[in-house]
């Protein structure tokens, strides 16, 4: 009887179980919905790891913004993470309890995800404390900015990471799961972005950077803030390190902005135990020099004299943190 169950669902729910390329990894699929993914559908991939507290209001955003499917990746998670996606009727849910770092972060986990399912897609690669900013989103729907893109030739699109926080210590920024983060974290670095890339898209600097890097003579620099989660997927695609890089795609000119929300008040004791995991990229070591700081000064605040309230991608675009092509604007001046 057991191994004819098995056979019925392997017909009708296929990719029980996926093995990743570069590591060799299998990926457990926990959920039992169909795939039936219709050619128009927006996916989102994620790879997370006891992220309980922030994917409600993640899932709704994304939802909100157009995203029409999920696939996460759970990496062994011990809090309620998999019960509450599994609880969702739009998100697939593969597992693994393998080595975050032997994967290379998640990035072989997500590709061979990308490669089966999102194939044909445009997709959005993001960490649950991310949430994808563009220009004019508050107008634009996603659809008609996919319109865009598609019409210029753009395959996938830029962006960084604008580290958000409160006026208060990290410590007391305490957050309330399933509401907006910004209720919590609502303010920004705008000048404090001492490398630029393409497109004047920051590479490195902002709120970690100052507080963590800045002055203390370390051996490594700083994070790198470029990431490219949007992209239209082919088979032949593949990112290299986390969403920082992927060969052979077309950049729109328009970019855009991860807003980046790790300054709640759990910051402390991610960093503590993630500093003694060592599962993250170089042994874990941005998150040594995190907890180093972070046991020094309990009291630490990224707020400072120029920190500015964040009121809109408008706001963004003003102060050069994303590029708003001419173009874009005459394609989209019925909904502004």
């Amino acid at each position: 009887m057991g191994k004819y169950l098995d056979k019925i669902l392997r017909h009708f729910l296929p990719y029980r179980e996926l093995r990743a390329e570069h590591s060799g990894h299998l990926l457990t699929r926990l959920d039992r919905r169909p795939i039936k993914i219709r050619p128009t559908e927006v996916l989102g991939f994620s790879c997370v790891r006891n992220e309980l507290l922030r994917l409600p209001y993640f899932l709704k955003y994304h939802r909100e913004m157009g995203v029409d499917r999920f696939f996460f990746v759970d990496n062994d998670s011990t809090d309620s993470t998999v019960d509450h996606l599994l609880s969702q009727t739009d998100v697939h849910v593969f597992h693994t309890d393998a080595s975050y770092a032997e994967s290379k972060c998640g990035v072989d986990w997500l590709n061979v995800l990308l490669k089966h399912f999102g194939t044909g897609h445009w997709t959005m690669t993001l960490d649950a404390d991310e949430l994808f900013v563009y220009p004019m989103c508050e107008k634009v729907p996603l659809r008609k900015l996919l319109e865009y893109l598609e019409q210029s030739g753009a395959q996938a699109v830029m962006t960084f990471l604008l580290d958000m926080y409160s006026e208060k210590p990290i410590k007391d920024s305490v957050y309330t799961s399933g509401e907006p983060f910004l209720s919590t974290c609502e303010y920004f670095d705008s000048d404090s972005y001492h490398v630029r890339g393409k497109n004047g898209v920051p590479v490195r600097g902002g709120p970690r950077h100052r507080l963590f890097w800045e002055g203390k003579n370390r051996e490594k620099p700083s994070p790198v803030l470029r990431k490219i989660p949007m992209v239209k997927w082919r088979e032949d695609l593949s990112y290299e390190a986390s969403t920082h890089v992927i060969p052979n795609v077309k950049h729109a000119e328009l970019t855009g902005v991860l807003q980046h929300f790790k300054f709640f008040s759990d910051f402390h004791s991610y960093a503590e135990k993630e500093t003694e995991r060592k599962e993250h990229w170089d042994n874990a070591a941005q998150y040594g020099t995190y907890w180093d700081v972070l046991q020094e000064d309990r009291e630490i605040t990224a707020y400072y004299h120029a920190s500015k309230r964040y009121s809109g991608s408008r706001q963004l675009v003003k102060k050069g943190l994303m590029q708003l092509p001419e173009d874009y604007l005459d394609f989209v001046k019925t909904y502004l």
